[in-house]
Parts: structure tokens; sequence; C-alpha cells
């Protein structure tokens, strides 16, 4: 896929608060803070969130990724690609399935289960400041790594599912309601909404990510 600008819609549907109830919530350092994220992929999770995800890559590798698993209606993301060729910025692309990926239709005696990946996604690509999508990339994998024990493996859970990546790092699960983790969601749109800017008014988007960044530094060096 092309990192020039492309012509259709986001279609990020808008991000709403998952249940903080989990088989079994992992506490971070904040106090009353509990989380349901953990490293890799939950159990009968893997095939349609690898579906999703090189469907939305289409071939590239995302440095950095958030994909959304609803229970119901159309996956979406936003992914972050290092440069290629000679270019310097970064690509920023934000997309949504045309139909649902996990495709659950009723036959005689059952139901039938398929990955319907032969399709195209509606998606939104932008040029993003190399030296902020450094910064992105090193305070997510940082943020992560202070949120998500090294030891916590992802669960099964029935609800809508987050998977964040920062390059070999994977953690899943329900979406944080507190601490860091909750301040990533809170970027990613940011993201979508840069990924759907003109031009000329992007430099607000990119002005209001460098702040989001400074506050989730200052929680993470445990300033409120």
């Amino acid at each position: 896929m092309s990192p020039a600008f492309m012509p259709r819609a986001p279609g990020w549907r808008a991000l709403t608060l998952a249940g903080l109830l989990a088989v079994a919530p992992l506490a971070y350092a904040e106090s009353g803070c509990l989380l349901d994220l953990g490293h890799g992929w939950p159990p009968a999770t893997q095939n349609h969130g690898s579906a999703v995800e090189e469907l939305f890559a289409d071939g590239d590798v995302p440095a950095l990724s958030l994909v959304r698993l609803p229970v119901r209606g159309k996956e979406s993301g936003v992914m972050l690609m290092r440069p290629v060729g000679g270019n310097t910025a970064w690509a920023l692309r934000s997309a949504s399935a045309s139909e649902r990926v996990d495709s659950v239709s009723t036959i005689p005696g059952g139901i039938s289960r398929s990955l319907k990946t032969d399709q195209s996604p509606k998606v939104r690509e932008v040029p993003m400041p190399a030296a902020l999508a450094e910064r992105l990339l090193d305070t997510w994998q940082r943020a992560l790594q202070a949120t998500v024990p090294a030891g916590s493996e992802a669960v099964f859970h029935d609800g809508e599912l987050l998977l964040f990546t920062v390059g070999d790092q994977r953690v899943t699960g329900l979406e944080p309601s507190c601490g860091p983790a909750r301040m990533l969601v809170r970027q990613s749109l940011l993201l979508i909404e840069a990924s759907d800017t003109k031009e000329k008014n992007r430099g607000k988007r990119w002005r209001d990510l460098a702040q989001s960044l400074d506050k989730l530094d200052g929680q993470l060096a445990g300033v409120d």
C-alpha cells in the first residue's frame, strides 16, 4: 500500500469503555487501577486478530499498532509505519474493515465461521514527522512495559478486545479505564483524527499528541 494520501474515509468507530471485570485482573502500580491486559494472544483469538492485522497492514510491517476486535460490527485499527525508500516521514494509517472479517453464518445443524480477508478495507494514510513518531514508539513501549508485568499472559475474554503491538511486544485485553494504558487509547484517537485531517490543519493534531505524550511521560515518572 502506497504511503501517499488515501482518498477514503477512516471508518474508525468511536472508542468506548469496556467492562472492568475479568478472569484475572492485573493491578497497575497506581492504587485502585485494575487492568485486564496480558502479553501474547488470548485463547481463540489469534486467527481472527492476525487476519485483521494482516488485512490492515497490507504487506507492510507496522512499528506500532492498536487494533480493535468488537464482539459485533467491523474491526478497526491504527498503525504506524517506518519510513521506506528515501522518505524521512513515517506513515500513519487508520483503517476499518469494509465488512466484518470474523464472519458467522447459520448452516443446517449449526454455524459456520470464516475469515473474510478478500476485501478492501477503508483506509486513510498520512505522513507523520519522524521525531514525533519515534517519540510515540518509545513512549508506548515504556508504557506497556510499566503497565503489564512481564510474566502475565493474556487470558480469554468474550468482550471487545484491544490488540496493542509495539515492535515484537504484544499486549491484548479489554479496554483500560485508568493508568498509562488508558492514555494510549486516548492517543490512538488523536492519531485517527490526524489521519483524517487536512494537511494545513494537521500541525494542531501533532501538537495535541505531543502534549499528551508529555502527560504520559509524567505518569510514567510517577507524577500526577
